[in-house]
């Protein structure tokens, strides 16, 4: 069988942590829109593709969304999640995610115009 990226380039592509969890991201076999075989890194506690988080941009949104200081997805009411304790990580991960990348964006402008 023929891979659009095989599981060793994927692997080698791999940097970083899951921008939800914080935890480690992996080669998935998974199809690509057309249904060829391929694989895409993503983190299987998370069940999601993901393209990887440097860890310190994780601990900054992990920290902001915790402290309820700051989420960049307002529709989603923590209040809504804490039923139980799956759907409060839920919450996290999702919220985290988010930040996340925004974080590294504001750090990335931040390098640019020092």
């Amino acid at each position: 069988m023929e891979y659009v990226t095989t599981k060793e380039d994927c692997e080698k592509n791999i940097k970083g942590v899951c921008e939800g969890c914080g935890g480690a991201l992996s080669a998935i076999e998974t199809v690509d829109n057309s249904g060829r075989p391929t694989f895409w890194q993503g983190c299987e506690a998370c069940s999601c593709f993901r393209s990887g988080i440097e860890r310190k941009y994780f601990d900054i949104a992990r920290k902001l969304v915790e402290g309820r200081e700051l989420v960049p997805y307002s529709h989603m009411c923590r209040v809504e999640y804490e039923n139980t304790p799956e759907r409060l990580s839920y919450y996290f991960d999702c919220q985290t995610a988010g930040l996340s990348r925004t974080i590294k964006r504001i750090h990335n402008l931040l390098t640019e115009v020092e």
